[in-house]
């Protein structure tokens, strides 16, 4: 018989809570029955409708130039350009410092390594390429989550177009974009990753890979501990041993540097109590009399919000719901980080495709509220500052101490949020199953 997943299922679509609707488990298709169409010409309408809106809000807001366009900066990808440098001039990587500011080089020695052929390029021609690849990461980041929810219609990948250009009004998608940033390449290797069958092979290569480009997707590793996929948990450990191995063995001093100090300087990356630090660190720093709370202090809430995040993504993952899972660490990681610029939330693209699927599913107006509510925080809301500057992103929002204590928080808010609404459904749907046993035994 032939199987389609339950996105086309209509028969418990009223039936499904936030966290059930997050899964592609495959279900009989009966004799005259089709998948419906999803992605018809209203779904295809209605993205465009949603990019043309972010077209011109990049337009009319902020512009696509320089200094705050969307295409206006790529001071990023100079940095990862001159780490490149640095390294086929063989120099010290940990001890330039660019422009006036003093940008320093905080990636692991593979990431220098990867990014060497960028010094053969001009810094205009470096900065373009990364930023036309960022975009269409974005495209990919789509499409990868809806086909991890089980959609592979044509008119998916026709609709995802539209949908990854509205996404790119997204403050940590804009921003990832206008400073040339990795944070999409990072994504799209861990999600194409494990987001396949457990059974594929190499699995776990591509996170060991975004691990050894930036150490945070190493988080990814104590998931598949959580759900004891220890074969990809041990390929991931081994790839990311593999680009640790290559630093030391082409450039061993500055390999040396960095896993024995710069690893672990946060403040070479900003400033801990930054308003654009949305980590929990930042939030404690911004909290703590003088900025500086104990390292005790954050890491003992951090591993607490670390155990928690992979406690929720593994029950998430034994209902099937493997991408809700990846999007929980996927939060995680710039949640617990030390230090965390809103563009390391990225993850809020499939988060975003996760509501949307529950709306699809749900079939009621109301239900459209989850993916506003998940989105609307990260838009990128701005204003101007007496110098002119454009701030970016809800948390960069001035007023009173109150007010900004809170938006401040935006980010860790939504993630929080996330968790607690998967538990409150995982525990629902429990509970329901552990009656619906009691009363056929009764």
């Amino acid at each position: 018989m032939p199987l389609r997943t339950e996105t086309g299922s209509r028969t418990h679509a009223g039936q499904e809570s936030f966290i059930e609707g997050t899964r592609a488990q495959s279900v009989p298709i009966q004799p005259g029955q089709t998948t419906p169409d999803r992605f018809g010409p209203r779904w295809l309408a209605g993205s465009t409708l949603a990019a043309c809106i972010a077209i011109a809000a990049h337009a009319y807001f902020l512009g696509w130039k320089v200094p705050f366009g969307l295409f206006g900066n790529g001071i990023d990808t100079i940095v990862y350009r001159h780490g490149g440098e640095v390294v086929l001039n063989g120099q010290p990587l940990y001890e330039f410092a660019l422009f006036d500011v003093g940008l320093p080089f905080t990636y692991p020695p593979f990431a220098a390594l990867v990014f060497t052929p960028l010094a053969l390029l001009t810094v205009t021609t470096a900065v373009t390429l990364l930023q036309a690849i960022n975009v269409l990461l974005v495209y990919a980041t789509v499409v990868l989550s809806w086909r991890a929810l089980g959609y592979r219609s044509v008119g998916m990948y026709l609709v995802s177009a539209p949908m990854a250009i509205a996404f790119t009004w997204l403050e940590p998608v804009r921003m990832t974009i206008w400073l040339g940033q990795i944070n999409l390449l990072l994504l799209v290797l861990v999600l194409f990753d494990l987001s396949r069958g457990e059974g594929s092979r190499l699995r776990g290569v591509g996170v060991g890979i975004a691990a050894g480009l930036k150490l945070t997707p190493a988080f990814f590793v104590l998931y598949l501990l959580a759900v004891r996929q220890w074969r990809t948990a041990l390929t991931a450990g081994a790839a990311f041993m593999v680009t640790v191995a290559a630093g030391f063995l082409i450039i061993p001093s500055d390999s040396w540097k960095f896993w024995t100090a710069t690893m672990v300087d946060s403040e070479r990356i900003g400033a801990l109590a930054s308003p654009a630090n949305q980590s929990i660190h930042g939030a404690l720093a911004r909290l703590w009399p003088g900025n500086t709370p104990p390292f005790i202090v954050w890491f003992v809430i951090a591993a607490t919000v670390a155990v928690l995040a992979l406690w929720t993504a593994a029950r998430a993952h034994k209902s099937g719901k493997t991408l809700l899972a990846l999007v929980i660490c996927g939060l995680a990681t710039p949640m617990v980080s030390p230090f965390a610029w809103g563009h390391h939330w990225v993850w809020c693209i499939p988060l975003a495709i996760v509501a949307v699927d529950y709306a699809i599913r749900r079939r009621s107006w109301w239900s459209w509220l989850a993916p506003v509510a998940v989105t609307a925080p990260m838009i990128a809301w701005y204003f101007t500052d007496y110098r002119g500057i454009k701030a970016i992103g809800i948390f960069m929002f001035e007023g009173s101490p109150a007010f900004e204590a809170a938006v401040q928080f935006t980010y860790p808010a939504v993630f929080l949020a996330m968790i607690a609404v998967t538990l409150i459904s995982s525990f629902h749907r429990a509970e329901r199953g552990t009656g619906a046993q009691y009363a056929k035994r009764c």
